[in-house]
């Protein structure tokens, strides 16, 4: 029986990934906001829990692979930021969901205030 439990707590849907990743993003300095189609804003404000928010998560038996899809500040370096974009999701999502994290992308949509 507790293996049974230990095995629901080490599985976390995608949605949560995407979360985790999302808040994880949203927290370095100079990222301004995730990037959303239109069809994105369209089902989030339907379903507002249906949509990753410019965030996906592929799931494979030993980890992650995420791409994020974000809009930046006028005026930073972007280089330096998508690092610690990088480096912020990987451990918060490693941390949260107990297993690795092989690829973080960083797309960058556009700069400045839209």
């Amino acid at each position: 029986m507790e293996e049974n439990a230990s095995n629901a707590m080490n599985e976390i849907s995608n949605e949560m990934i995407c979360s985790i990743a999302s808040l994880a993003a949203l927290g370095v300095n100079g990222i301004e906001k995730m990037f959303m189609r239109i069809s994105d804003e369209i089902l989030d404000a339907i379903y507002p829990s249906a949509v990753s928010k410019g965030v996906k998560v592929v799931s494979y038996e030993d980890g992650y692979e995420i791409d994020l899809h974000v809009i930046t500040s006028l005026g930073i370096n972007i280089p330096e930021v998508g690092a610690q974009v990088q480096q912020k999701v990987k451990e918060s999502v490693e941390i949260m969901a107990g297993k690795p994290v092989s690829k973080v992308n960083i797309h960058v949509k556009g700069c400045g205030k839209y």
